[in-house]
This record gives structure tokens, C-alpha cells and sequence, in this order.
């Protein structure tokens, strides 16, 4: 997919081709981690509505994709933002998204955090997103010592893509908002 470009064209063409992918091999785990991560930003693309109704799509082909290979980390860490992400819809995006699927999924930070722990055994610190996305699910239950571990191993960890320099800022200012005192 040389030129591939975050359009929606282009991504709809990147869904067509791992559509296709499912049909010839449907026990093919990266085809099925590949269709939520572009399924998901082709919807991005297309508003908050079509966000919201491709919940259960982007969810059930991360479960699948697990299904087949427990041993994908970055699977694990996508299912368990999946959950974070919708924890922490605000009030008017939960009123909107009940608008159209009556009820949100069920997702809580525990599953969240089992998934992104087991991503962290399989591959540690492999990804800063996942190190900040454990200290955060810590965090919203109530672990504060454990939270602000993770957070500072997040921060200790180098950037070496654009992935890494957004998460490294966003740790840095929970880590400010959170454990640092204030005079």
C-alpha cells in the first residue's frame, strides 16, 4: 500500500484489501487485527456516528484476532484501549453514542488492565503506550503507588517514533496533573 494516505478513499481501499484478506484466510490474525485498526480509523474519517456503530465490528475482530494469537501484544494493548477508550467517553458522547446503540458495550479498566498486562509480559516495554495505558488503568482504580510506577517507566522510556513523543507528553502531564505536588 505504497502512498497510503490517511484519506478516505485511500482507507477504503485499505478496508476492501483486508476484507479480502478475511475471505481467502479467515483464521488469519493479523487480517483480523488489521481490519479493526483500519476499520476504525475509516470510520474516524466518517464522523462520531459511525464511530460508535463500528464499536462491536472493531471489538469482535480484536477478540478474534486474540483467538488466534494470544501472543500478539499489540492486539492485546488495542483490545484493552478499546475498553479505556470508551470509559472515558465524556457524559454528552455516552448520551449520543446511546443514541444509536442503545447501550454502550460492556468494558470496565479490570479487563483493560488484564490485557494490557499480559501485553506487557509477552513484550516488556515494548511500547510506551502500553506502559502509560497501565499506569492510567491503575489510576482510574484507585491504584495511585502502582499508577505513578508505570507512569514513571513510561516516562524513562526513550522516543523513537511520533507514537512514543504524544505518549511521552501525555504521561508527562498526568504524571504533573496527578503525583506532583503543588505549592
Amino acid at each position: 500500500m505504497k502512498g497510503l494516505r490517511n484519506s478516505t478513499p485511500d482507507l477504503q481501499i485499505a478496508v476492501d484489501i483486508v476484507d479480502q484478506a478475511l475471505v481467502v484466510d479467515e483464521t488469519n490474525s493479523s487480517a483480523h487485527r488489521w481490519k479493526a485498526i483500519i476499520s476504525n480509523a475509516y470510520n474516524m474519517s466518517k464522523g462520531m456516528k459511525q464511530q460508535i456503530l463500528n464499536l462491536e465490528t472493531m471489538k469482535y475482530h480484536l477478540q478474534r484476532a486474540i483467538e488466534l494469537n494470544p501472543s500478539d501484544a499489540t492486539v492485546l494493548t488495542l483490545m484493552g484501549s478499546w475498553h479505556v477508550e470508551l470509559l472515558d467517553l465524556s457524559w454528552y458522547e455516552r448520551k449520543f453514542a446511546n443514541t444509536f446503540l442503545g447501550e454502550l458495550p460492556d468494558c470496565s479498566y479490570e479487563e483493560a488492565l488484564e490485557f494490557f498486562l499480559k501485553a506487557e509480559e509477552l513484550a516488556p516495554k515494548a511500547w510506551n503506550r502500553n506502559l502509560y495505558l497501565i499506569g492510567k488503568s491503575y489510576f482510574r482504580l484507585g491504584d495511585r503507588w502502582k499508577a505513578k510506577h508505570y507512569m514513571e517507566l513510561t516516562l524513562d522510556q526513550p522516543a523513537v517514533t511520533d507514537d512514543d513523543n504524544t505518549v511521552l507528553e501525555e504521561a508527562e502531564a498526568f504524571y504533573r496533573k496527578n503525583f506532583l505536588l503543588t505549592l
